[in-house]
Parts: C-alpha cells; sequence; structure tokens
C-alpha cells in the first residue's frame, strides 16, 4: 500500500505523512520523494508529521534507514513528529536520537495529532529566535 502525504495547513508548513498497514522503504522513500518536491515550492523550514498508528510494524534495518532518510530530507526540512508509535518503534527512535545527536534534534514523539503540532510550533519559536538573533 502506499504511504499518503499532503500538506496539513494552507499555509504549506507541516507535510502530514499517513502509514498504511504494511509499507516498504521503497514506499517511504517514494513518498519522501514526493514531500521533497512539496518543499522544494516554499522558502522556509517545513515540519512533519509522521502518523504509524495504522502500520502493523517496521521493515528490518530501521537505524540505518532512518539515518539515510534523515540524509535524503529537503534542506528546508525542520523536523518529524512520530504519532500512534509502538513501544518498539519508540525504542529505535530513542536509539537513533541517542546515537546521532544532531540528527536526533529534529526528531520528537507525541501522543496526538494537537500534541505533535505543539512541538512543531515550539521548534518553529525555537527556529525564529535564531534568526532574530
Amino acid at each position: 500500500m502506499t504511504i499518503v502525504v499532503d500538506w496539513l495547513d494552507a499555509e504549506k508548513k507541516v507535510v502530514y505523512y499517513d502509514f498504511p498497514e504494511q509499507w516498504s522503504w521503497d514506499d517511504l522513500y517514494s513518498a519522501m520523494s514526493q514531500v521533497k518536491d512539496m518543499m522544494s515550492t516554499v522558502p522556509y523550514n517545513v515540519y512533519v508529521v509522521i502518523n504509524y498508528e495504522k502500520s502493523k510494524g517496521i521493515p528490518p534495518g530501521a537505524l540505518t534507514q532512518l539515518r539515510v532518510g534523515t540524509m535524503k530530507a529537503s534542506p528546508n526540512w525542520g523536523g518529524g513528529v512520530f504519532i500512534g508509535v509502538s513501544a518498539i518503534v519508540k525504542t529505535i527512535l530513542k536509539t537513533f536520537t541517542t546515537i546521532n545527536k544532531k540528527l536526533g534534534e529534529r526528531y520528537a514523539i507525541a501522543e496526538s495529532r494537537e500534541a505533535a503540532l505543539a512541538i512543531i510550533q515550539k521548534w518553529r519559536e525555537h527556529d525564529q529566535n535564531k534568526l532574530d538573533k
């Protein structure tokens, strides 16, 4: 099945990934290519909400693929917030963010879409404060 991606807001500042029950790394990279094209249409940082609520698991090689995927992200990718993740995915993300501290700063886990958007708002404010200095 396909990973569905779309703008979450009219201002085109947040992209929403909706993962199906079953997916592959090729599905993810196809979705990421689409998102990269979307992000290229705006000059500011764009953040992503990654919805795993329907996903039944994660393919093998997650740590490597997470790093590769992060490195392939659009230059104006601000960060990603995962929602609906299982305990195993939480562990993988925590391991990734511990091993790759700089890349790990660009990821978070939230319990809901609203909580994810609150995290993104804080990231935006932080980014704006850096620009204002």
